[in-house]
């Protein structure tokens, strides 16, 4: 693993870092930048610091110094995108340390309201915001989105909750941040869900808006749907006993009714996207088949390298 800061970044000590903002990638240069390019003038003005988890090893531009200066590139090549986000957090200075994704671009006051969230919420460990639709012209990315991220599509409900959004937009206190506890790396949702266990506060705030511009195109969608469930199954293995796994197995049968209809839940009283709802139906119930095989492959024979597969 290789590590370059920049000069501006290492003047500023950890007591004076309010946030820091970390984005892994699995893509070479310019997949981030539209990302960046929403992060740079804001991060800078607040006085965050912003660490780029690179499993490519070319994420950013070699020949461009200045572009991301200020910025530590953090390079494991071939690591998942669980292992950088781990990798990330892991160096991360700030008090609150935030996460989105490559393909993410986040609203013009994203950072200062992270910062203002949690002031307003001290007690809270973790606090997720909205995230709308970057991608568009598809029913198939239309339907990607909504598997993922039903419960989190404008209007949201603000304060304590049970769910709160990944890690498209959401922002962690720096004293819970240590307790990651996965050799695997970090995958939010059972982060947040040991967190809520542990009777930690989890809180919404629709003041946060990131929008996810992803598009797997056809086929690459039912793959990243089934390395997810795989994923998602690898992770649960490094709790599960020999009852458990078997238990799990035999969930994945109910898996795919429970998903469409948890997604279908979520999304019903939100009436701006509820035509996009109904005509990716169809794509929708391919998709929860999908991820459901993929968690019982992921339970019959571990991660395998399903993890390495997802951006």
């Amino acid at each position: 693993m290789q590590t370059e800061t920049s000069s501006s970044r290492s003047s500023t000590t950890a007591s004076t870092i309010p946030l820091s903002i970390v984005v892994a990638t699995t893509k070479p240069w310019p997949e981030i930048r539209a990302c960046l390019d929403s992060l740079l003038g804001q991060s800078k003005s607040v006085g965050a610091e912003i660490l780029v988890a690179d499993g490519h090893g070319r994420g950013l531009p070699e020949m461009d110094k200045e572009f991301y200066k200020g910025l530590m590139w953090l390079k494991n090549p071939g690591a998942s995108v669980f292992g950088l986000r781990k990798l990330g957090m892991s160096h991360a200075q700030g008090e609150i340390i935030a996460i989105t994704e490559d393909h993410c671009r986040v609203a013009p006051n994203w950072c200062e309201q992270v910062i203002q969230a949690h002031k307003d919420y001290p007690d809270a460990a973790a606090i997720g915001g909205v995230v709308e639709n970057g991608a568009t012209t598809s029913l198939m990315d239309w339907a990607n989105f909504f598997l993922v991220f039903a419960p989190f599509v404008s209007p949201i409900r603000n304060g304590p909750s049970e769910r709160i959004c990944l890690q498209a937009n959401i922002s962690y206190k720096r004293r819970v941040v240590s307790r990651m506890a996965s050799q695997l790396g970090v995958m939010e949702m059972l982060f947040t869900r040991q967190l809520r266990q542990e009777g930690e506060v989890l809180m919404a705030d629709d003041r946060l808006l990131v929008s996810h511009v992803q598009s797997h195109g056809f086929g690459g969608t039912f793959a990243a749907h089934f390395h997810n469930g795989r994923s998602i199954a690898g992770f649960r293995l490094e709790e599960l006993g020999g009852m458990g796994r078997i238990l799990r197995l035999g969930s994945t049968a109910i898996l795919p009714p429970y998903l469409l209809w948890s997604t279908l839940r979520s999304l019903m009283g939100k009436q701006e996207v509820l035509g996009k709802v109904f005509a990716s139906l169809p794509l929708l119930a391919l998709l929860v088949c999908c991820h459901a095989a993929g968690e019982f492959i992921g339970y019959m024979a571990g991660p395998g390298q399903s993890p390495q597969r997802l951006a």
